[in-house]
This record gives C-alpha cells, sequence and structure tokens, in this order.
C-alpha cells in the first residue's frame, strides 16, 4: 500500500525504489510508472521487472534499475484484458503467466522481438478465486503464481486452501491442500514459487 517496488542487496540494505499512487495519464510520461495496489512481482533472466499493478489492470515491465519499458494489459474480458491481475511469474523461454483474479483465468503472453510488445498466448478458466461474499470481492482470495522448469505453472488458491498445478497449456495435473494446521494443510496460501531443483515451497 505504498504503491511502490523496492530492490536490495542480497543482505537486504536499499538500493532503490520507484512508484507513487495514481492512475497513468495519456499525456504524462511520467505517470506510467504509478501503481495502484500492486501484488506480483517477478524478474525475467535478463533483469527485467514485471509488476501485476493490479488496479489498473495491467502488467508493467522496468529494467533492473527502475526506468518504464513496457507495459500490457486493459480492463475487461478478452485475450489481453484484465479484471484484478494478481501474480505474475516468467519462464525461462520468457513466457509471461499472469493469474487473472475477476476473470477467473490463468492468461500467458509472449513477447516480440523488440521485446516491447505481448501478446495474448493462451488461456484457460480456473476453477476458483469466486471472490464475492455478500457481492463483496474478497479482499483475501488474491491469487499468485509459480512457472517451474518443465513450464509447469502453481497457482494458489487462497479460500480454496490449495495450490493447483496445470501444464504451460492450462492442462489440469493435479491439486492439493485442505484447511487445517497439518503437513498436509494450509490456512490461505498466500504465496508460491518453486526452487530450482523443482521442489515447492508455499
Amino acid at each position: 500500500w505504498n504503491h511502490r517496488v523496492q530492490k536490495f542487496t542480497k543482505e537486504g540494505k536499499p538500493l532503490t525504489m520507484w512508484g507513487q499512487y495514481g492512475q497513468p495519464l495519456p499525456d504524462d510520461p511520467k505517470s506510467k510508472g504509478y501503481f495502484w495496489g500492486p501484488r506480483g512481482i517477478a524478474v525475467d533472466s535478463r533483469g527485467s521487472v514485471f509488476v501485476a499493478d493490479t488496479g489498473n489492470k495491467r502488467i508493467v515491465v522496468f529494467d533492473a534499475d527502475g526506468k518504464y519499458v513496457t507495459e500490457f494489459g486493459t480492463p475487461g474480458l478478452d485475450p489481453g484484458q484484465f479484471d484484478e491481475p494478481v501474480g505474475v511469474a516468467v519462464a525461462e523461454d520468457g513466457t509471461v503467466f499472469v493469474t487473472d483474479a475477476w476473470n477467473q483465468r490463468v492468461q500467458s503472453f509472449m513477447p516480440d522481438e523488440s521485446g516491447t510488445y505481448y501478446f495474448p498466448l493462451q488461456q484457460w478458466d480456473v476453477e476458483a478465486w469466486s471472490g464475492l461474499n455478500n457481492n463483496v470481492q474478497s479482499l483475501d482470495n488474491k491469487p499468485l503464481l509459480a512457472v517451474g522448469p518443465d513450464k509447469h505453472v502453481f497457482i494458489t488458491d487462497p479460500e480454496g486452501y490449495r495450490v493447483i498445478e496445470f501444464t504451460d497449456s492450462g492442462q489440469f495435473v493435479r491439486a492439493w491442500g485442505d484447511y487445517g494446521v497439518g503437513a498436509n494443510e494450509i490456512g490461505l496460501a498466500a504465496g508460491v514459487t518453486v526452487d530450482p531443483s523443482g521442489f515447492i515451497w508455499v
């Protein structure tokens, strides 16, 4: 809720930060880095930083020093559009995956040769994230995701107390978790990542 990205050294020393609250305006280049409740963040093999600017319904791409590079996504239901994009992850080949929460789907994107235009690649529906309680969208049901070395996509279903695994084309692989504190149980799955050995951390 400071509407910014912060960068630290591996020892935790602050290096830089960028962003402030607001909505981007077509006639104001400085506003391209404004955020409205950013959620997910990912860094690709080239050091580009991808930020899920949730409230502004877009994914914004910066270089490693915070300089604006490009963005993709607009509000809506069509491919390439978002309603509450929350999680973002980048595969080794550059494919970008996004959890499009209130559209209840995952979308994937691929950059062109310039790396400044990302076109919709695939999308698949997810039976999760309904997020409505008395017609009010849940503040807890914010799904994040990770992609493994084999491009399998792991998404959190916070209020379903589980993690769901798909192939990169959206084929269901498995799901696990249930509410509780046991070794096979989860409270709210707030984050997920995959390490280089393929272990999944939740």
